[in-house]
């Protein structure tokens, strides 16, 4: 059978494991906020443009509480342009930050570079979230990697869901449900992801029986470049492929 080439969202993932940051592109703000296992109660609005934000008077900083993150889930933010935020457990604990630890997070915001460890006992944050261009480049500081995997696991569902979508012709046809990635196959790849690594949706093929999805190496223009332009991603060579089984709606992996 001639297989059917499909066009979709390239998802790009470089860790470092020393720190614990990943660098991402194809994954947007609301994607982290619906595939993070515990999302963020109250976040640190270090940059950004949301108009709903309370103020604190001893940062300067804007911040929002968990009433408020389902409006920013909303918002606009890949049209923000600079868009980061640390979480906090309480806004008392904000208050006892020192004039040192606000200077660190305005350096790391406009910099995308830790001083020191950018995980703050004041704070107890589980993260700090870093882009200039929501969903093109993002920079995010995970306390726990297994939290990146499910955000990763999330995108990659939202990208397979589209590709596989019926057209509904009729009100109670339904569409077809894809089954969850396992986070422990998508560690697998954490080889790859400490290079450099694109799941490349551009690139997947679908067979009657299959979509297969190549993991690839060796980008061929710098990140930072691909930041300043809308070029598509690409990579040198495969070493890998996603593979998703339609009928039994499993995924699996294999290499080369």
């Amino acid at each position: 059978m001639k297989k059917e080439s499909l066009k979709q969202q390239t998802i790009y993932v470089h860790i470092d494991n020393v720190i614990n940051n990943v660098v991402t592109s194809g994954i947007t703000f609301c994607d982290f906020m619906n595939g993070v296992m515990s999302p963020p109660q109250n976040i640190l609005l270090l940059k950004h443009q949301f108009p709903d934000a309370s103020f604190n008077a001893h940062t300067s900083f804007h911040y929002s509480e968990v009433s408020d993150l389902s409006e920013l889930k909303k918002a606009p933010v890949s049209q923000y342009g600079d868009f980061c935020w640390v979480d906090f457990e309480e806004i008392d604990l904000v208050n006892q930050l020192t004039a040192q630890e606000v200077a660190e997070l305005l350096y790391l915001a406009h910099t995308g570079r830790h001083l020191r460890s950018p995980f703050y006992y004041k704070l107890q944050n589980d993260f700090i979230y870093l882009t200039k261009d929501d969903g093109r480049y993002n920079k995010v500081y995970y306390r726990n990697l297994d939290q990146f995997y499910h955000v990763l696991g999330y995108a990659i569902w939202k990208n397979m869901m589209q590709m596989t979508a019926e057209k509904i012709i009729l009100p109670f046809m339904k569409r077809k449900k894809i089954a969850d990635i396992p986070t422990d196959l998508l560690k697998k790849f954490a080889k790859y992801f400490r290079e450099g690594a694109c799941i490349s949706f551009d690139d997947a093929v679908k067979t009657r029986n299959q979509i297969e999805v190549p993991i690839g190496l060796n980008l061929k223009d710098d990140m930072q470049e691909l930041l300043r332009s809308n070029d598509l991603i690409e990579y040198g060579h495969v070493v890998a492929h996603l593979i998703y089984d339609v009928k039994q709606n499993e995924w699996s992996v294999i290499d080369g």
